[in-house]
């Protein structure tokens, strides 16, 4: 999922960063936006001088390992690292944070140490940024699916509903009953807009079909909670079942995974990462988002002093989002099928289909 709700069970953090994180919190409140380089009086935020090199911190509300959202933007980071040739010390990053006080704390911790770019990844992190950044003239704050634009912070409007569509054109195009499920991690715009697209697609394919209403989990590390609210969708008929609920996404795949075993015909759909790999015989396709490749020349612009925040779209055209089948299952998809859904995709890219 690319949106991940705020929460507040205990922090899975290590002493020493909790230590550190809450003395570089003092420090700032206590001298306020002085403490910052003034690399910010030129009109560039985060570009670096001679005395402050580049370098990028990420923030996390979920694990890193989650096969999804949060696994996305450490690759994303990773790449950032590889293409600048950044040291450990230039690239640095924090999973699991997830009350909004900790956020809030781990963002101005690494704006206080001086990076040049903080990533806060997920909506949650977009008001918080908004708040904080005159505080911090020197640092841009990137936001992934974020809204607002602020004097030095920047969302990355993810267009995840591109790849949404493509998956709702291939649900119904695969539903035998039909009858298809959503299943997200909480009922917030973004969540509800991809829901949204996917409904549109399948619509499209099948202007009667029948889509059960979304059910919501409010909270995606759980995947037990996941697989609950996916097994009444089962039982009721839906054969195709779309999920954006980040790590709770194991959850999902096991609900149907266990229905394919008891001989039903049934499949799920993959977002955020290419997650066809974690169930091949039950996942028919997943919606990626490559966020590396927003990620990429984010950090370019603020490194040569250029960048301005935007509230530009990151789609399927730009190439941040993807759409990509299962080769274990692309066998079982009708030629027709895959056809119509190859020319939805052309036509999003070209601009003469419009998925929202």
């Amino acid at each position: 999922m690319f949106v991940s709700p705020l929460q507040s069970p205990r922090i899975r953090r290590t002493g020493v960063f909790c230590i550190v994180t809450a003395f570089l919190a003092a420090i700032c409140a206590s001298c306020g936006p002085s403490a910052q380089p003034p690399n910010a009086a030129s009109g560039n935020p985060g570009a670096p001088t001679a005395t402050k090199p580049f370098r990028i911190a990420l923030v996390t509300t979920g694990p890193r390992t989650d096969g999804g959202w949060n696994a996305g933007a450490f690759k994303g980071l990773d790449e950032v690292k590889t293409t600048f040739g950044l040291t450990d010390k230039d690239s640095a990053a924090v999973d699991n944070q997830k009350s909004a006080g900790d956020q809030e704390e781990s963002l101005r911790a690494f704006a206080t140490q001086g990076f040049n770019v903080v990533i806060g990844h997920g909506h949650e992190y977009d008001e918080i940024a908004r708040k904080i950044e005159k505080d911090f003239p020197g640092t841009v704050f990137v936001i992934s699916s974020g809204e607002k634009v602020g004097a030095n912070t920047t969302p990355i409007v993810l267009q995840l509903e591109d790849g949404a569509y493509l998956e709702g054109m291939l649900a119904a195009g695969m539903s035998k009953t039909g009858k298809l499920a959503e299943v997200g991690a909480e009922a917030i715009p973004p969540v509800q807009s991809v829901f949204r697209a996917f409904e549109k697609g399948a619509r499209a394919v099948k202007p009667g079909i029948t889509i059960l209403p979304a059910v919501y989990t409010n909270n995606c590390d759980d995947p037990n909670a996941a697989k609950q609210a996916t097994i009444p969708l089962i039982d009721q008929g839906a054969d195709v079942v779309m999920q954006d609920v980040d790590a709770a996404a194991h959850g999902v795949f096991n609900a149907v995974e266990e229905a394919a075993k008891r001989g039903k015909t049934i499949y799920a759909l993959g977002t955020n990462n290419d997650q066809n790999a974690m169930s091949p015989d039950v996942i028919l396709a997943s919606a990626p988002i490559y966020i590396g490749k927003a990620f990429l020349p984010i950090a370019a612009q603020v490194k040569e002093g250029s960048f301005k925040p935007s509230s530009k779209p990151w789609d399927m055209k730009s190439g941040v989002i993807g759409f990509v089948l299962n080769p274990a299952l692309a066998g079982k998809i009708p030629a027709g099928l895959k056809a119509k859904i190859d020319d939805a995709r052309t036509r999003i890219i070209n601009g003469s289909l419009a998925v929202k």
